[in-house]
């Protein structure tokens, strides 16, 4: 009676499933795979204080007539088992509608929502991380085989025939036993279980599989059908690994941070092999977006494709309303909101300042003479340093410093269209090709940061300044132009990003 317990937790420790877990939380739908799940992790927690404190789910979907059944029996069996239990009710029907999807799929949705909510909530009854969690689900290895088979006849590459894994996310602790081991589990322990008819049907896709299909191919196999796809499966996942791993490095090599937003170097992209490329892509979508939902081999080819082009900003449609740009050798992905939040970050990031909300502060020389003073530009890792200094002083100088001889300075977001009369200059530029020039991202430039006084632009971060000086050079000439205008204090503002606070 406990070959079936050793194999499984064999093959736990061997997975490392348990390494870091504080609390599991198991799904049991009533059936005899969740039951067999539930009760072994019960076992497995006997007399051992290290063990994760285990909860259980069950999930009503309002599609059975048995279903108050299903969660009574669900109940008991976690009162015998001392786990604390808890049932979520759904009209499947409705929310499918809603989510213009199938039923099945609809379902999964939901339960997994379900068990977020109760990993939150054990998570907070326990004061552990949301990391110390994890979601224990009752496939097997029928489940693998069903799943393998249908996303090779989808034609998925490795990740989706290697999808039935465990994850950081999800545990399956029972992927490698067969359901007639499971059986056998629950006959030999006298555990009651609900019988779910709709699987001996072939009204939905994967019953069509493990009832039809799956007994054909054994008349013609030389090898069990499920056997032989769990040696695949080993086989290809160790190869999914190499690569993923191989992905994730190159991923955190091209990834950029500004502000609260990521976007990565395209042009590195590129010359990745596109066994890796793909999975770059992939996963900072994932990391953009939270999930991989709808996003297919088909998008990846697309933000590649568009990574390829020269020249100015690109863009391209994704799924759910979201989009794709690449400016400057940079790839950034955008939500419905749209792409202003992205292009100032990649805008930031290429020494163009700029918030894509509002923003509009006044400082003066009258306050700033009590102490300098930090502005904190909204949605970026960018601040604005106010200070006073004496132009009779030793200045030291940076890209993105300038001071000026204004006693009231007025800083936000540049005008939409204008000119700019630039220091040294003869006749004024358009603001609009002095951008286009300086290729600053096209969504950016109508929230660039700059500095004006009586409604006269005098410094733009990355572009150039009208007045007063930014360097010992520009400084020298201007006292030429402006004598008389040499003396007394002067405010200073400087650029300063995260990264140079140590932050």
């Amino acid at each position: 009676m406990t070959i079936f317990k050793d194999k499984v937790e064999k093959y736990c420790t061997g997975k490392g499933l348990f390494v870091g877990v504080s609390c599991i939380v198991a799904g049991l739908s009533g059936g005899p795979d969740s039951v067999a799940l539930v009760a072994l992790l019960a076992e497995l927690r006997s007399g051992r204080e290290d063990f994760p404190h285990i909860y259980a789910v069950h999930v009503n979907h309002g599609l059975r007539d048995e279903a108050p059944y299903d969660e009574e029996l669900s109940r008991k069996l976690c009162e015998t088992l001392d786990i604390p239990f808890k049932a979520y009710h759904y009209d499947v029907k409705t929310e499918a509608a809603k989510l213009g999807r199938g039923l099945e799929e609809t379902g999964r949705i939901l339960r997994y929502r379900a068990f977020d909510d109760m990993a939150d909530s054990a998570c907070r009854e326990l004061n552990i991380p949301r990391t110390g969690a994890r979601i224990a689900t009752a496939h097997h290895l029928g489940d693998l085989s069903e799943t393998f088979m249908m996303n090779l006849f989808r034609g998925s590459g490795l990740e989706g025939l290697t999808a039935m894994g465990s994850t950081e996310y999800v545990i399956r602790p029972l992927i490698e036993v067969t359901k007639d081991e499971i059986l056998q589990y629950l006959s030999d322990r006298g555990l009651e279980y609900a019988t779910d008819e709709t699987n001996l049907h072939t009204d939905f896709t994967r019953n069509k599989w493990r009832n039809e299909i799956f007994p054909v191919i054994a008349e013609a196999s030389v090898k069990d059908p499920k056997e032989a796809i769990f040696d695949t499966y080993t086989l290809l996942s160790s190869d999914e690994d190499f690569l993923s791993s191989e992905a994730m490095k190159a991923y955190e090599d091209l990834k950029i941070r500004e502000g609260g937003y990521i976007f990565i170097r395209s042009e590195g992209l590129n010359e990745l092999h596109p066994a890796i490329s793909s999975r770059v892509i992939r996963l900072y979508w994932l990391e953009s977006f939270g999930n991989l939902t709808d996003f297919e081999m088909k998008h990846t080819a697309i933000v590649m494709e568009l990574t390829s082009l020269k020249g100015g900003t690109h863009y391209a449609d994704l799924p759910f309303g979201r989009g794709a740009l690449t400016v400057e050798g940079l790839l950034g992905f955008y939500g419905e909101e749209g792409p202003a939040g992205i292009s100032c970050a990649i805008s930031c990031f290429l020494g163009f300042p700029a918030v894509p909300g509002d923003f509009g502060v006044t400082i003066s020389l009258d306050e700033l003479s009590e102490g300098p003073k930090t502005l904190k530009l909204p949605d970026s890792g960018i601040s604005i340093e106010a200070s006073v200094v004496e132009n009779n002083e030793s200045i030291v100088y940076n890209t993105l410093s300038w001071i000026c001889p204004e006693k009231v300075i007025n800083i936000g977001t540049i005008p939409a269209e204008g000119d700019f009369l630039k220091a040294g200059s003869a006749h004024k530029a358009s603001l609009g090709k002095l951008m286009s020039d300086m290729k600053v991202p096209r969504d950016a430039r109508s929230h660039l940061i700059a500095a004006s006084s009586g409604g006269k632009l005098l410094w733009i971060p990355g572009l150039g300044h009208a007045d007063g000086f930014i360097s010992s050079n520009s400084r020298s000439r201007w006292l030429e132009e402006n004598t008389g205008r040499n003396g007394g204090k002067l405010i200073r503002l400087e650029i300063i990003r995260k990264e140079d606070q140590g932050g």
